[in-house]
């Protein structure tokens, strides 16, 4: 048994401000033949030559398209905020900052103190070393432009706190840039660890394939949807999987495919009536709306207290 191929297929990627549609022919989708333990597979020369680096090279790769995925669904103008949070050792002495877990304790206190005050709070945070060796934050957040830098100081109760209030296109774009830009400063020091944090009800990419009896219906749904607006092509990758060609059963007379994987093809073989054979992966990107797919984005707004106070007097 060789590898079960899809001829043609489509995979939809959709969030609240784009859509993006991959075509593929010849998609190999699983393998029933063990991988040869004598052929190693090659390493492209612009990362670490051992496999250790390789997978966490695209692991990082991976977490900075989460990032912007989840930004992109979660945070719009005008109820975005950029917090700085950092520790102060002063009344802190027990604790070590320069420890994640430390400095993740003291975090999930300030979400919490956030969420007792504050109604659909949602955040995402990347963190990194200051220059004293201590963990700092930086969190982007749907709190309204009203929200003072006082206030957030009030609940994170460790430190200085900064505050900036993403108002245009161009700093929302910045902001999400520098929150990669931040999990890019502790590559080295969050290997085996979380890369970042964020809030468990915001929303991501909702994705769609043809090959799945489970998602035919939805599929078929937003691939009409697809069809009917502008798309423009982004890219094309390409994968050779061997030679291909047409054999005749000398008994029966039956013609059948064959397929010879990882093989070049040679003059004899074309000869033979072979053919290159690839997967051909064509990335597009699509007009196509599906925020309706999606709830709307509410800011953070402050709880109603739950107790009346009496005034003594």
């Amino acid at each position: 048994m060789g590898v079960e191929y899809i001829e043609g297929g489509f995979k939809l990627k959709f969030g609240r401000r784009r859509t993006q549609v991959t075509t593929y022919e010849n998609m190999p989708l699983q393998t029933t033949q063990p991988v040869k333990k004598d052929k190693q597979k090659e390493i492209k020369r612009n990362i670490p030559s051992d496999y250790a680096n390789f997978n966490y090279h695209n692991r990082m790769k991976k977490r900075r398209q989460e990032i912007r995925e989840i930004c992109w669904n979660n945070f719009d103008l005008p109820d975005v905020v950029m917090l700085t949070l950092t520790f102060d050792q002063k009344g802190n002495v027990e604790k070590n900052f320069a420890q994640l877990e430390d400095a993740h304790g003291e975090f999930k206190k300030f979400i919490q103190r956030v969420n007792s005050h504050y109604e659909n709070f949602r955040y995402l945070t990347t963190f990194s070393r200051q220059s004293n060796g201590n963990w700092h934050y930086h969190v982007i957040c749907n709190f309204q432009h009203s929200i003072t830098n006082a206030e957030i100081t009030n609940l994170w109760k460790n430190g200085i706190t900064y505050i900036t209030y993403v108002n245009t296109r161009q700093k929302y774009n910045s902001a999400v840039q520098y929150l990669t830009h931040n999990l890019d400063e502790s590559a080295d020091a969050l290997k085996g660890k979380h890369g970042y944090l964020c809030s468990r009800s915001v929303e991501r990419d909702i994705k769609l394939v043809s090959w799945r009896a489970e998602q035919s219906d939805e599929f078929e749904e937003a691939f009409e949807k697809v069809k009917q607006e502008k798309r423009t092509i982004l890219y094309e990758t390409r994968n050779t999987l061997g030679v291909k060609g047409t054999r005749v059963n000398e008994e029966t007379g039956e013609a059948f495919e064959v397929h010879l994987p990882d093989r070049e093809l040679t003059p004899a073989l074309e000869d033979a009536g072979y053919e290159k054979w690839e997967s051909i992966y064509t990335h597009l990107t699509s007009w196509a709306d599906f925020s309706d797919k999606f709830k709307p984005l509410k800011p953070a707004t402050l709880r109603p207290k739950k107790f009346k106070r009496t005034n003594l007097e």
